[in-house]
């Protein structure tokens, strides 16, 4: 089960209580399970900021990996109740950083479906911000259009 999917991604930082604007991108991906998996995947582009870059997301029920392969290579771990150690490479260097996962929610079927993700970053043991990514994937030739 391999399906070209329509991937709305929402994302949303908030940074010394403040809330900044939400960024939501809709792009073509793909969309497949695989044992007890699910596996989310895209290029990102110039609006993300990541142009030459795959994202790949492993979703199982409690457990969200990002893997991004290219000219932006990172690997971010969410697990609920957890902090996960990552390397996040930006175009000033790489930078070590810790994700505490605070809120997964996964309704994702072979059909489908949402995922909700809202975790801390700490970077050199300071928490930079709280970040909240939501992921709606529907099937491509359902020609689905996004608010």
């Amino acid at each position: 089960m391999k399906k070209d999917v329509i991937i709305s991604i929402r994302g949303l930082q908030e940074q010394d209580g403040e809330t900044g604007d939400p960024i939501t991108l809709v792009t073509p991906g793909r969309y497949y399970r695989k044992n007890d998996s699910y596996y989310i995947s895209y290029e990102e582009s110039e609006l993300t900021g990541l142009a030459g870059t795959r994202t790949t997301l492993r979703v199982k029920s409690d457990f969200v990996k990002l893997v991004r392969t290219g000219l932006y290579p990172s690997e971010l771990q969410f697990e609920l109740g957890k902090r996960h150690m990552s390397l996040y490479h930006t175009d000033y260097g790489d930078l070590s950083i810790v994700v505490s996962t605070n809120h997964i929610r996964n309704t994702l079927t072979d059909d489908g479906g949402d995922l909700d993700v809202q975790y801390t970053v700490e970077v050199a043991n300071t928490p930079v911000g709280v970040n909240h990514l939501s992921l709606t994937i529907k099937n491509a030739e359902e020609g689905a259009i996004y608010q």
